[in-house]
């Protein structure tokens, strides 16, 4: 059928493939349903630019894949290095080096094809994103397709999400047909047409070459209409290619089909067939489901079982054997293969495939002895812990401890305990992870020196329940077996838990910290390299060091995502949304902070989230600030450890004088303060000082460090420009606001409007109003505002330059990472402030100024 409607699409990948070539990498996310015509528009602008370096790979659908598919067909092509790593299963970021390389090595510039993005595998995904993040310095285009509406799950939001706020990318949304194209195609019946098909180009071809005026209801229907007119062997050819789910050959089919393989010449005369570089495929995925569809269950676990006798002799991959192998019912096979495809995809950090195979492997495990059922469960709870899936891991956790005590091995045991209390910590179930940690720490005490005798007593030095001298021996002795097993990632470890036991006065050793990070980086144990990145930013923000880490965060982040360490991701975004509060970038906190939550994150985390998210929320003057701080709440009283509740009780204070509803200070934060006198001093200080402000008693401290010192002493003038210097806007106003000096509150006054702080403005307007001053309310713009031209914020300027780029909402929102009823309503504003009505007025404008 003839393209149409697509030619400003193949406009715009000419422009993007120019950008390339001048060494400014693009990212393009082709978007639309089945059938919209994603990969005729790939096809008709390879077509049309056949003088650049085409690297293909695909995405399958018909079964679990195997991680990295696409990048493993890709490096047939490139050949060289790349091609032998692939085959030697080499370690992943070794992959993604490489294929960096091969890109800048390239004869021409490359076009890299990643298609059905939709089933992509999640290290499939991480490569794009590492991808992603390196494009603007690279000469490469990449085309990636997908349906948004048929993802398996949250992940490929989550990471398209974070891919589009990268400046390389563009989005390209496919529409319908109109009707005036479906009138050049069938003039006579194009409204019928068009109403029927809904403008799709796939289902509007096939109703027309079914050529009937009975036309059936779907995709589906139509191609079981189409598939009557063949013959009985060639529809046994389609249905054995259907149960392979992927192409193959002609060969293949016939052994799966049990009929001779010329068959095929008749599926391709028919159209549901064509030739691909691999043997035969289905024209389109949506035929593959359709036949697929047709197949009663019984035939299909006999083309399961056939096809998997046929890809054993063949030697195939153990991800797509296990398929076969589950689909024929055939429990032996799933427990040879399903076990090793799941480690397989959890090495290549694909935790969600690996998940799907280890829970593949349980479902036939009744004939399995404890130690090999022991290990599946503890696999598939790691893989779901990795995922931050820390919930849905428990009870795999909990068998897996049963199943040890029975072997009667302490270490292994031991492990268990330990990495299930982790999860417990992360579900704000404090008082079981002790009870899980004290076992671990019982059998490994007095046990021979080993890696986890040393991560128990690593857990014992972080543990509260331990005095400071327990702690200090503890991690003194994982130290030393370390040193004796030369094991750069133990010492790393228990050097960070140092930088922070062993600190006085709540200060951190940030020296002690990069020792750890100097040994982590020594070994390839990405989760303790992410969890120090995340350490050093986040203690650098606890101890309000803004400026030592945060031109940091980008590259600590991306390291995170690169190695699939959500649980780390999650939580340097949790300390950024803190950062931004304090710096006085509130809605951009409330911003990030949702839009983190929308993933799926462990409870802790959610608390972290929730401790910045609260505190942004008050200052804005949100209602729904008083539910954030009753879900926190519920949270860290889960939690239960000191650091997090004096946060969630200072929260509640802050909360109360900014709304002036004093009942937000009830027993909970009392009992914080009592509880927290002789922890962390910064946190507690902070609590203390807002319990004082609010005209409670509180103990004097030598402990507290400055600002807080200062305020308590009663010097806050010099607090405020304490805190000034620190870069903390709103905390330089309040302590002006307690000077008691009505000059200062009205210096106050001008810093609150300027972030935005309308309740602190109404508390000191009040103060002042006692005083007999007055303040005049405000009026016209802030001085940002008023600098631009037509009176636009800074964050209004902001979409307007991307509304010059004719980017849509949605992709305005990816960019600038908000939500699409932000944008909208800052773009409704932008049109009213320019006079104009059309989002092509307002980029004309953009263009003028830039010029």
């Amino acid at each position: 059928m003839e393209l149409l409607e697509r030619g400003s699409c193949l406009g715009a990948l000419d422009e993007y493939a120019a950008d390339a070539m001048s060494g400014r990498g693009r990212l393009v996310l082709i978007t639309g349903e089945a059938g919209i015509g994603k990969t005729a528009v790939v096809d008709a602008f390879h077509a049309a630019r056949p003088e650049l370096s085409w690297w293909w790979g695909a995405c399958d659908g018909g079964f679990t894949p195997r991680p990295l598919g696409p990048l493993h067909e890709i490096a047939t092509t490139v050949g060289g290095r790349l091609r032998d790593l692939c085959r030697e299963d080499a370690d992943r970021n070794e992959l993604f080096a490489e294929f960096l390389a091969a890109v800048e090595d390239a004869p021409s510039t490359p076009v890299v094809v990643v298609e059905d993005l939709h089933w992509a595998d999640e290290a499939t995904l991480d490569w794009l994103g590492h991808l992603s993040r390196r494009l603007g310095h690279l000469g490469a285009l990449v085309l990636a397709t997908y349906r948004e509406d048929e993802a398996s799950d949250s992940l490929l939001t989550d990471v398209m999400g974070r891919i589009a706020t990268h400046g390389s990318t563009r989005r390209m949304q496919l529409a319908p047909l109109s009707i005036g194209a479906v009138e050049k195609l069938a003039p006579d019946q194009a409204a019928e047409l068009h109403e029927l098909t809904g403008g799709n180009p796939f289902y509007l071809g096939e109703v027309l070459a079914l050529g009937s005026a009975d036309v059936p209801p779907s995709v589906a229907d139509l191609v079981r209409a189409r598939l009557q007119h063949l013959s009985a062997p060639a529809q046994r050819i389609l249905a054995a290619a259907s149960v392979l789910g992927r192409p193959g050959l002609a060969s293949t089919f016939a052994a799966v089909a049990g009929t001779a393989a010329h068959h095929v010449d008749e599926c391709v005369g028919s159209g549901t067939l064509v030739p691909v570089e691999r043997g035969f495929a289905f024209r389109h995925e949506l035929i593959r489901r359709a036949v697929e569809q047709t197949i009663p269950s019984y035939q299909a676990t006999e083309l399961h079982r056939i096809t998997l006798i046929a890809l054993q002799q063949e030697g195939a991959d153990v991800a797509e054997l296990t398929h076969h192998a589950y689909g024929a019912g055939d429990g032996v096979a799933v427990l040879r293969y399903a076990p090793e495809a799941g480690r397989i995809a959890a090495a290549a950090s694909a935790h969600r495939e690996a998940t799907i195979q280890f829970g593949r492997a349980l479902e036939f495990a009744d004939d399995l002895g404890p130690a090999q059922l022991a290990d599946i469960e503890e696999a598939l709870a790691e893989s779901l812990s990795a995922r931050d899936h820390w919930a849905d891991a428990g009870p795999h956790w909990e068998r897996t401890i049963e199943l040890r005590r029975s072997l009667g091995a302490p270490v292994d045991l031991a492990r268990a305990l330990r990495r299930y209390g982790v999860a417990l910590w992360r579900l704000c179930r404090t008082d079981e992870c002790r009870v899980a940690e004290a076992e671990a720490y019982e059998l490994m005490r007095d046990a021979d020196d080993s890696a986890e005798r040393a991560l128990v007593l690593y857990s014992r030095g972080n543990s509260e329940d331990a005095t400071p001298a327990e702690r200090r021996a503890a991690f003194d002795e994982a130290e030393r077996i370390g040193k004796d097993l030369d094991d750069h990632a133990l010492i790393g470890r228990v050097k960070m838990g140092q930088a922070f036991s062993e600190s006085e006065g709540g200060v951190i050793d940030f020296g002690l910290l990069e020792e750890a990070l100097e040994h982590a980086l020594q070994t390839d144990d990405s989760y303790l390299t992410a969890c120090i990145y995340t350490n050093l930013y986040e203690g650098s923000v606890d101890v309000l060091a803004l400026d030592a880490y945060s031109d940091r965060y980008e590259s600590f982040l991306a390291y995170a995502f690169d190695h699939e360490q959500h649980t780390y991701s999650v939580c340097m975004r949790g300390s950024r949304v803190y950062e931004l509060m304090r710096r006085g970038h509130n809605a951009e906190a409330v911003e990030l902070a949702l839009l983190t939550m929308t993933e799926t994150i462990s409870p802790v985390n959610r608390m972290h989230l929730g401790v910045g998210l609260t505190q942004a929320g008050f200052r804005l003057g949100l209602p729904e600030a008083r539910e954030w701080l009753e879900q926190t709440w519920e949270l860290g009283s889960g939690n239960d450890e000191t650091f997090w509740l004096i946060q969630i009780a200072t929260c509640a204070a802050q909360g109360a004088w900014l709304t002036g509803d004093l009942g937000l200070v009830d027993e909970r934060v009392l009992d914080v303060y009592r509880r927290g006198i002789t922890n962390d001093p910064w946190k507690q200080g902070e609590l203390s000082a807002w319990l004082q402000r609010l005209g409670y008693e509180v103990e004097d401290s030598d402990r507290f460090p400055v600002p807080f010192s200062l305020e308590q002493s009663g010097d806050h003038l010099a607090a405020a420009e304490f805190w000034r210097e620190l870069g903390c806007p709103f905390e330089e106003a309040v302590n002006l606001t307690w000077t008691g000096d009505n000059d200062a509150r009205l210096r106050a006054v001008e810093i609150f409007t300027s972030i935005g702080a309308d309740p602190a403005v109404t508390r000191v307007r009040e103060l002042l109003a006692e005083d007999g001053v007055r303040v005049p309310a405000q009026r016209g713009p802030r001085a940002a505002t008023a600098a631009h031209p037509a009176g636009l914020t800074a964050r209004e300027a902001e979409v307007l330059e991307l509304l010059s780029e004719r980017l849509t909402n949605a992709e305005i929102a990816d960019r600038l990472v908000l939500s699409p009823r932000t944008v909208d309503r800052h773009v409704s504003s932008v049109l009213a402030k320019l006079g104009v009505s059309k989002r092509s007025e307002a980029a004309a404008y953009a263009a003028t100024q830039s010029g």
